[in-house]
């Protein structure tokens, strides 16, 4: 008996650690955040980023061991974000019956990327540069497969379902242009006009009948 009351005071001893620890976390991550949205890239240091945490240097290497250690979870949440969004939109049934479908795919991936653009393209590119491609590419797998098994609204309010070759296209379509526009590295052409192109491009799969 006296073995396991010492086992329960430790598990309970460990949850409010482990509830600091992860508050700690998060303070590191949003104080990296502001200064990324604020100051950019090149302000962002381990120094600068326990400062505004409002941690010690010391406390925060308890956590990550460098700099990057936190761009990359950075990436990992933001990529994460960016699925949920998207997904909630697309699978939605209460939205408006009138609604283009069409519009509403384009609307949903765009504006899941919308926001703190700065931090996206920072984390963006900082993924690309190391390697981290595989971490992009899971929003585009996962709207595939929602294309492919659930389909997007139709007008009649039935589901219309996309070929696999068809989700490929149309996903790939939005990496591309997605992130050319998040990077910096897009034409100087409107953004409407850029939506409009897209928009044309879904409408030629969703011209059968629903």
């Amino acid at each position: 008996m006296k073995k396991k009351a010492v086992k329960n005071q430790m598990v309970t001893r460990r949850k409010p650690l482990q509830e600091r620890s992860q508050q700690k976390i998060e303070l590191i991550l949003e104080a990296a955040t502001r200064i990324l949205d604020k100051e950019g890239l090149s302000a962002l240091t381990t120094n600068r980023i326990a400062e505004v945490a409002g941690i010690s240097i010391g406390t925060l290497y308890q956590y990550f061991s460098q700099k990057n250690d936190i761009l990359v979870m950075l990436g990992q949440r933001e990529m994460q974000t960016v699925t949920n969004r998207v997904v909630a939109l697309l699978s939605n049934p209460d939205r408006d019956p009138g609604e283009d479908p069409a519009r509403m795919l384009i609307q949903a991936v765009f504006g899941a990327f919308g926001g703190r653009s700065r931090v996206h393209r920072v984390l963006l590119e900082n993924a690309l540069m190391q390697g981290s491609g595989k971490l992009l590419d899971t929003p585009p797998n996962l709207i595939a497969n929602l294309l492919t098994s659930w389909g997007v609204p139709g007008r009649s309010g039935k589901s219309v379902r996309f070929s696999p070759a068809q989700a490929f296209v149309i996903t790939q379509a939005f990496v591309g242009v997605t992130r050319a526009t998040v990077s910096g590295h897009a034409p100087n052409i409107p953004k409407a006009e850029i939506e409009e192109a897209l928009l044309q491009l879904i409408k030629g799969f969703l011209a059968k009948p629903d």
